[in-house]
């Protein structure tokens, strides 16, 4: 596995390999084969096979199916929190005003009908 190597340089193709042979080595830790994998995600045997030895893609949904299935899916919070707030950030969104809402003023109906008296209210 590279590790030390800039991720951002590498093809997409050869991250695929790295990431399904990541993902195979794991499986192996864990004593479970292929099909079982398989059974636990959800995911076909075939495209779990084609994903461990890089010669196919897999879609994010069935990434993460396999995930979950081999306990890993906590590993995404290294990836995917919440960026922390600067103060500089904090402080900015704190003075700025909601925006409030601007409704369309209704016009009153006039009906043509009816004529004006003085001292008529209704």
């Amino acid at each position: 596995m590279i590790i030390n190597e800039d991720w951002n340089k590498i093809q997409n193709a050869r991250l695929l390999e790295i990431i399904g042979h990541s993902v195979r080595l794991i499986r192996l830790q864990k004593e479970i084969s292929q099909e079982e994998l398989s059974i636990l995600s959800g995911v076909s045997h075939a495209s779990i096979a084609r994903f461990e030895t890089g010669k196919g893609n897999i879609s994010l949904q069935n990434l993460l199916f396999i995930m979950k299935a081999l306990k890993m899916a906590n590993n995404l919070s290294l990836c995917f929190s919440a960026p922390l707030e600067s103060p500089r950030q904090i402080f900015k969104s704190a003075a700025k005003k909601p925006k409030s809402r601007v409704r369309k003023s209704q016009k009153k109906q006039v009906h043509k009908n009816e004529s004006f008296k003085w001292g008529d209210t209704k």
